[in-house]
Formats: structure tokens, C-alpha cells, sequence
């Protein structure tokens, strides 16, 4: 597979030095595990708008999410792509329809939107993943239905219409939600917004750039952050103090996707969602890079330490984003006294282990830790 050997060969010759740096970090507050994103059982499960760019660990992400909403763990309320990442614009949209739709959730609303980006991702990692899911959820021939407005307008919408406030979970670059802040005003997002939980940064750790267009770039950067750094620095300002969670390279490091973690999907895999899961990460191509130890669970970790409250460490750190130059992306931590920055919780790291059974046992919709995503009434 050409596609799959040329990507390979890029994330490998990218990984060592990524793994090689190391980013100093300021004084921070001690580590906790965040609460789930509710409260006791019997309480309304909390609304949630996901927004990604519908690669491979999205669509497995929105895959979870589905069987978190027919557990009654959470209010899957929206599904905004963004078309800067790295799914294929068009493309993205309809695998977001296909999972929703297979997996018994075909009214939860759709958008797309932002299609320009500041630092392109590489086509190659599109390619790829394009072919992956097409494969995986058989809608290679499905057409490309434009959307009937915004996902910005959609998030926007969404969250002004509850009368609980909404979490935004967001795993791909931050420019829906950045556009949709703006829509919201102030008072919306003082009010109706809960917290928004990212899948971005890097810390005290090396970036994860790679692929044909990443030239230039010293890679203490996390991919979504470069792609539009303006954006992520837009979110970390606008929204309250420690009401964004963090999910970057520093916990995601500890959720490497394995072989045996493959194998172990495969064989407990009871519902359409755990299925799907193990054929996106089978697909021609996946294997050889699972094998090299380059893949992880970016984005479903982020879900399932908003769904669960476990597995991911945070701390308050004052962050901020560099927004030119070779570090272009970089999330850095204001040290004290410095001006800038907005404290936020940070993932410091996670429990890689824990998280594998948590996400086995969501996909399956057995127990989800014994807690559940939800709001007092």
C-alpha cells in the first residue's frame, strides 16, 4: 500500500526526535483526576456537542460517544467536523452521518465548517485515512451531502438552546469553537457553556509533527494546535479559568494503540461501536503502524476522561500558545509573574492500563468505572 508506506515512513522519521525533547514547565498546582462530567445517578445525563476532523481516532472517538449516549451517560446533542484537519473535507461529514445513522443515532445533528487552515496537514495523512475509514464503515460510495449551516452556527446554537450547560468536546483543530465562542458572545459562554475538554497541546513533552508539510518547524508542537494556532490561543483566553481540560502529547503518550490491545478489541468486541473500532484499526495500513509504536489513542482518551472522570492526571497551569515562527503551535505554560496566559486544566498524565478497560467497556456498553457523565437536576 503506497499511501500507507509513504505515511508510515514520515511519523517514523519524526517520532525519535519527538520523543528526544523535552519542554520545561512553570510551578503548578497538584495533580487530581477531574470529576465526570456530572454528578449523581439519576440525574440527567450532561449535553455534549462533539467536534473533530474525523480521522481515524475521531471516528473511534464518535464511536464511543454513540454507546455513551445509549447508556444514558451522556446527551450526544451535535457533531461538528472541522475540514482543516486531518479527515478529508466532504468526506468527514459523511462518516460522521454513517456512524451516527449505524449506530441508531441518525437524528443527532451535523455540520461542517472552517475550511482554511494556517499550517496544512499533510495530504498524505488524509489520504490514508480516508482509505481507512471508507474501508472501515463501508460508505465509500455514499455521497457528500453539503451541510444546511454552520458547525460554528450549530455549536453556537446548540449551546444558547440548553438549559443546562453544554461540554464541547473538541479533538481536532479549535476552529469551530473558536468561530462558535464568537458567535456565542460573553454572556452565553459565562452561562450555558460547561466545560470544553481538547485533545491538543504538549507541554513538558516533544511535538508530533510530521508528513510532507511540516518543514520548518522545531515539532514542540502537537498537530491540532499548529494547524491553527490562533484559534487554540482564541479558546484557552475566552473561556473561564479551569473550565477547558487539556488532553495534549503529556497523557496521551501513556495510551499507546498495541497490538495486543488490537487483538483484545477483537475478541471482546459485542456491539457495533467495539466492531467498528477494530476494523478502522485493521484496515491495510493501520497494523504496520501500530507496530511501530507510532499510533495512539489521542482523542478517545480525551472522551473517555470526560465521560468517566478517569484516567488522565491534571493540574491548573496558565497556558498560552506561540503563534509564529518555528514553534508556531506550541503550548507553552506562563511561568509566575510573567504577563499572559489563562489557567486551565492541564493533563500531566494518565493511566494508560485503566484506560484501555474503561474504552473496552464503553464501547461495549458494560460498566463505564462505576461513574457516569451527569447533572444534577
Amino acid at each position: 500500500m503506497v499511501v500507507a508506506r509513504r505515511f508510515s515512513s514520515s511519523v517514523r522519521a519524526l517520532a525519535s526526535a519527538a520523543l528526544a525533547l523535552g519542554v520545561a514547565g512553570a510551578a503548578v498546582t497538584p495533580a487530581r483526576a477531574l470529576e465526570p462530567a456530572g454528578g449523581p445517578a439519576g440525574s440527567r445525563p450532561v449535553p455534549v456537542v462533539y467536534d473533530s476532523d474525523l480521522d481515524f481516532d475521531d471516528a473511534a472517538t464518535l464511536l464511543y460517544l454513540c454507546q455513551a449516549d445509549k447508556q444514558g451517560l451522556i446527551d450526544l446533542r451535535a457533531v461538528t467536523v472541522v475540514n482543516n484537519g486531518v479527515g478529508t473535507p466532504g468526506r468527514s461529514l459523511t462518516h460522521a452521518r454513517t456512524i451516527l445513522a449505524d449506530c441508531g443515532l441518525p437524528d443527532v445533528p451535523v455540520a461542517d465548517g472552517s475550511p482554511d487552515w494556517v499550517n496544512e496537514p499533510p495530504p498524505e495523512a488524509r489520504e490514508l485515512f480516508e482509505e481507512v475509514l471508507s474501508g472501515a464503515l463501508g460508505d465509500a460510495d455514499a455521497p457528500d451531502v453539503p451541510g444546511t449551516t454552520s458547525a460554528a452556527a450549530l455549536i453556537a446554537a446548540t449551546v444558547r438552546a440548553s438549559r443546562t450547560p453544554v461540554t464541547v468536546l473538541a479533538t481536532g483543530p479549535l476552529t469551530n469553537v473558536s468561530a462558535a465562542l464568537d458567535r456565542m458572545g460573553p454572556r452565553t459562554v459565562r452561562d450555558r457553556l460547561g466545560r470544553v475538554v481538547v485533545m491538543g497541546g504538549a507541554f513538558d513533552v516533544g511535538g508530533n509533527l510530521f508528513g510532507s508539510t511540516t518543514a520548518g518547524f522545531d515539532n514542540t508542537q502537537e498537530v491540532n494546535m499548529w494547524i491553527d494556532p490562533a484559534a487554540a490561543d482564541h479558546v484557552f483566553a475566552a473561556v473561564p479559568r479551569a473550565r477547558v481540560s487539556i488532553v495534549g502529547l503529556d497523557a496521551t503518550n501513556h495510551a499507546p494503540i498495541t497490538p495486543a490491545f488490537v487483538d483484545l478489541l477483537g475478541a471482546e468486541a459485542a456491539t457495533y461501536e467495539a466492531r467498528t473500532v477494530h476494523a478502522i484499526v485493521t484496515q491495510p495500513g493501520m497494523p504496520e503502524l501500530i507496530g511501530q509504536g507510532v499510533m495512539f489513542w489521542w482523542d478517545a482518551l480525551a472522551a473517555v476522561s470526560l465521560v468517566t472522570g478517569q484516567a488522565v492526571d491534571h493540574r491548573v497551569r496558565p497556558v498560552d500558545v506561540v503563534l509564529t515562527g518555528p514553534s508556531s503551535g506550541r503550548t507553552v505554560v506562563v511561568p509566575p509573574g510573567a504577563p499572559g496566559g489563562t489557567p486551565q486544566y492541564v493533563g500531566t498524565t494518565a493511566d494508560g492500563v485503566l484506560f484501555e478497560e474503561l474504552f473496552v467497556a464503553g464501547l461495549n456498553g458494560t460498566a463505564a468505572g462505576g461513574q457516569t457523565a451527569r447533572l444534577a437536576r
